[in-house]
């Protein structure tokens, strides 16, 4: 069974994950492939300076993250340029992967924009990670060093997670404290695979 994972930004997708992953559950995050494809040199690497300029190229040859995000967050247009450069790229190594992990009782695909780039019908089911909008913002300001402003950015640049929830097979409350979550993920992860965690 191939499950989707997602949620909000910083609204707890990567606590979620590394407890499925300690309950030995194959994890694929999209997060981490995207940041693989970007580096120096690979494909992607080529196509994103070839279409946004080598302006957003660093010295060293590394992607400058930051200076692209501020683009693509505050200009819709340039961010789905980005993501029909990304996506097809992206899919394609979760497929090489799933192919590697082969056959398995559960695994789960971290993909946190699942339903902006309308990717759920590639899975059995759909787990969403919620957790309130100002605690995300207070999250991002915390824990990523934004301003309050760029965390507003990127909140608005996604859908509201009320609304991820709300089509997504299970829902995953991360409001409260981490006995809460491991409880509702224990629960979850047992009735996904019929094993105890």
């Amino acid at each position: 069974m191939i499950v989707a994972l997602t949620g909000g930004i910083a609204s707890g997708k990567t606590l979620v994950a590394d407890h499925f992953r300690d309950l030995g559950v194959p994890i694929i995050d999209t997060d981490v492939i995207a940041r693989q494809l970007v580096r120096p040199d690979e494909p992607v690497w080529h196509l994103i300076k070839e279409s946004f300029g080598s302006e957003y190229i660093c010295a060293n040859g590394e992607l400058d993250r930051s200076k692209l995000a501020d683009l693509v967050f505050a200009n819709a247009n340039e961010r789905l340029r980005l993501e029909a450069i990304m996506h097809p790229a992206i899919f394609a190594e979760v497929e090489r992967q799933l192919q590697e992990i082969g056959e398995k009782p559960l695994i789960i695909v971290v993909v946190p924009l699942l339903y902006e780039v309308a990717a759920e019908e590639r899975f059995a089911a759909v787990i969403s990670v919620t957790a309130s909008s100002g605690q995300q913002i207070s999250r991002l300001v915390a824990t990523r060093g934004y301003s309050r402003a760029e965390a507003e950015a990127r909140l608005a640049a996604q859908l509201p997670a009320v609304e991820k929830a709300g089509r997504a097979d299970y829902v995953i409350d991360n409001s409260g404290d981490i006995a809460a979550t491991s409880k509702q993920i224990n629960a979850l992860y047992q009735h996904l695979t019929g094993k105890d965690a």
